[in-house]
């Protein structure tokens, strides 16, 4: 499959431009970093920019994007719309803007949970046939539009989890589906798509990303009430604690959504800390060899 913006032909009219249009519904560092990636790898691409920061759409303005206040306000035939917002946000958008986009050849977005942005997307008429709910599997601790880089998703894994279907792994493509229409427009952007079940893919990141946001927040926590400085702090040190700089706002509906499974996941946290506590409390190094060997061949496994 070529690299190029994806998009079924609109109606023909006199009026309207062949341009390849994307809508980007939030400006912070994901929306932003497809602003700059679009801007490098798709130079012909119409983009515009929603977003209620007035500093970011500004930067975005200053990079070429057509800054609008409503999707309403797009020409969005045959166009890509990616809603790059907090999850409860993106439910809402897809909940209640679908008119709007009706017209959008694909609609995506960037949430890192699937099951309640997928859930909205089949409450509503328009997402049928052109929504398919995505996660990149990259970002930064950083916010806003100044900290968005053009290379942000260039070789990150991107989860898609088509509407429609169950997602299994890995499909291969067929046709010009919604699904060939997000590979196509994620590969644009450098990445590299792969296709999971909404379930699975929550699961996983209970796992994969909340815990260990959680864990950089419950160090970083300890290190304060200890009186450590992250200046104090070698580059390991510096490498576990970055996360924990992450936006609170951004955060907060996640681990609302994945409450239950983020608890099962602290829990099993908590027993790994609460048995390297005792076997250094007993002395015993030959013990604590063996479990810092399991995690050393676990992390030497997926480098």
């Amino acid at each position: 499959m070529t690299d190029r913006l994806p998009g079924r032909p609109p109606p023909t009219r006199a009026s309207e431009s062949p341009t390849p249009t994307v809508a980007v519904v939030g400006l912070g560092v994901m929306g932003g970093s497809i602003v700059k990636a679009l801007a490098r790898r798709a130079p012909e691409a119409r983009v515009y920019g929603i977003d209620p920061d007035d500093e970011g759409t500004v930067l975005a303005a200053r990079d070429g994007v057509t800054i609008v206040e409503r999707l309403e306000d797009c020409a969005l035939g045959g166009a890509t719309v990616v809603f790059a917002a907090p999850l409860d946000v993106v439910a809402a958008l897809v909940r209640t803007a679908d008119a709007s986009w009706s017209g959008a050849s694909l609609v995506t977005d960037v949430a890192s949970l699937k099951v309640p942005v997928l859930e909205a997307a089949r409450q509503t008429p328009a997402a049928a046939g052109v929504f398919v709910g995505a996660h990149p599997m990259c970002g930064s601790e950083r916010s806003g539009y100044a900290a968005a880089r053009a290379d942000l998703y260039e070789g990150a894994d991107v989860w898609l989890c088509p509407a429609q279907g169950d997602g299994a792994a890995d499909s291969e493509a067929r046709g010009d589906s919604p699904l060939d229409r997000a590979r196509a427009f994620w590969r644009l952007l450098g990445a590299r798509p792969r296709t999971v079940a909404a379930a699975e893919h929550d699961r996983t990141m209970a796992w994969a990303s909340h815990l260990p946001q959680l864990l950089a927040s419950a160090l970083a926590l300890s290190l304060d009430g200890a009186g450590v400085a992250r200046r104090d702090l070698g580059p390991g040190g510096r490498d576990m604690t970055r996360l924990a700089g992450s936006g609170t706002a951004m955060w907060l509906p996640l681990l609302e959504a994945g409450c239950d499974r983020n608890v099962r996941a602290l829990r099993t946290l908590e027993e790994q800390v609460a048995q390297l506590r005792r076997v250094l409390k007993d002395g015993d190094m030959a013990a604590l060899a063996r479990l810092m060997d399991r995690g050393s061949a676990w992390a030497s496994a997926t480098d």
